[in-house]
């Protein structure tokens, strides 16, 4: 009579490599995009933050304004807050990297950079500058489709342009 239950040492064999792996994957530090080491562990948890904005209804400030959320900040409309940050204007470049036998371009360099005031109690203001670029490699035929892959880079250059600040802060306020 055979046994449908799979051979033993074979399986024992199996999990013991997977767990290898993960435990290797673990030790050097591997992480999904988007995951890990947040504001929290920076020491933004519980701070009074006001933020200033020259573009207060932007996509660049809510993302900011998120970020120092999930971060642990606590934004406040308050005149006299332990820190201010001033966010200037964003400002976006695009420029090419390479031409076509057409003389077009065939691949885009994106760079999205902000400048910015941190101000803390009898400190003296940190001025800095947060830049974030992309390469795109671009289609002349399929303008729709660039269009709609610009937006989206962007997009995830805000998001990525937001988690620097705030990461930046942080590091800020650790020393």
């Amino acid at each position: 009579m055979m046994s449908t239950l799979p051979y033993q040492p074979y399986r024992l064999a199996k999990l013991a490599c997977l767990l290898a792996v993960f435990s290797c994957l673990m030790s050097c530090g591997f992480q999904l995009k988007g995951t890990g080491s947040s504001g929290q562990s920076i020491g933004l948890q519980g701070l009074e933050l006001r933020l200033i904005s020259a573009q207060p209804r932007s996509d660049l400030t809510r993302e900011v304004s998120r970020e120092l959320s999930n971060a642990g900040a606590i934004l406040t409309d308050a005149t006299d807050p332990a820190l201010q940050l001033t966010l200037q204007a964003e400002q976006f470049r695009q420029r090419n990297v390479s031409l076509t036998a057409q003389a077009r371009a065939a691949e885009l360099e994106l760079t999205l950079s902000v400048d910015f005031v941190l101000e803390q109690a009898e400190q003296d203001p940190t001025e800095a500058r947060a830049t974030v670029s992309r390469q795109m490699l671009n289609d002349p035929r399929n303008i729709v489709g660039k269009t709609e892959e610009l937006r989206l880079l962007r997009e995830e250059m805000r998001r990525d342009l937001a988690a620097q600040i705030v990461r930046r802060i942080g590091h800020s306020l650790a020393r």
